[in-house]
């Protein structure tokens, strides 16, 4: 299965979450590109929208993936990684990697950490292929003390919804794949979403009375019907 965009996955997803509509429900979207995703959620569900921020951490010039950072104080160290890169050298590699999170953070929020004690979480991304960023997401996420933490995806490997189900009270996935090697491989159109538009549809999502009948997406094609 192929999504035309991060629209068309948001909006597929949006229909699987909607059981969650209610007026305690917060909408976050994994930075970058799974804010584009959780848009299209937030709007179906009529729902706030801010964006949460991971960063995997990993070797430069190489796909390879070792395991996560998130603000909150989340981390997830990949236990194969593990027996590749001695701990001490990894949990280094992850604090330089926290300092670029922060820096992020300030760049698209600009603000503190949203309060979401109580609140059901809907914690959301374009796609999971290792499951890592997700998961460090997840753990600083539990810190808030919500009270329901979900993940939603547009497409998974069988191995990231393994490693990020014991972290969540839910987890929905449109689209299940085995193989997957990068997350582009399961869109036609998967631009990167640069900080300017991230900081765009945040406030785009904040401005009240937008029709819903046809919401034009940033994303060449993309429609709400």
């Amino acid at each position: 299965m192929r999504f035309r965009d991060r629209a068309d996955a948001g909006r597929q997803l949006a229909t699987r979450l909607l059981p969650y509509r209610s007026t305690g429900v917060r909408v976050l979207g994994l930075a970058r590109g799974g804010l584009r995703v959780a848009f299209e959620v937030a709007r179906a569900l009529e729902a706030p929208l801010d964006v949460w921020v991971a960063r995997r951490v990993g070797i430069p010039g190489r796909m390879t993936t070792l395991g996560a950072v998130s603000e909150g104080g989340g981390l997830y160290l990949d236990p194969e990684a593990l027996q590749l890169v001695p701990e001490v050298e990894l949990r280094s590699m992850a604090r330089e990697e926290a300092v670029e999170l922060e820096e992020q953070v300030q760049r698209l929020r600009g603000r503190p950490t949203p309060d979401l004690g109580g609140c059901l979480v809907l914690l959301v991304d374009d796609g999971l292929v290792t499951g890592s960023t997700a998961a460090a997401a997840l753990q600083a996420l539990r810190r808030q003390r919500p009270g329901r933490l979900v993940l939603g995806a547009g497409v998974a490997t069988p191995h990231a919804l393994d490693v990020v189900r014991g972290l969540a009270d839910a987890v929905h996935c449109v689209s299940t794949q085995e193989g997957l090697r990068t997350v582009s491989e399961a869109y036609d159109d998967f631009r990167p979403l640069p900080d300017a538009d991230v900081r765009q549809l945040l406030e785009r999502a904040r401005e009240p009375g937008l029709p819903r009948e046809v919401l034009e997406s940033t994303d060449t094609g993309g429609f709400w019907m």
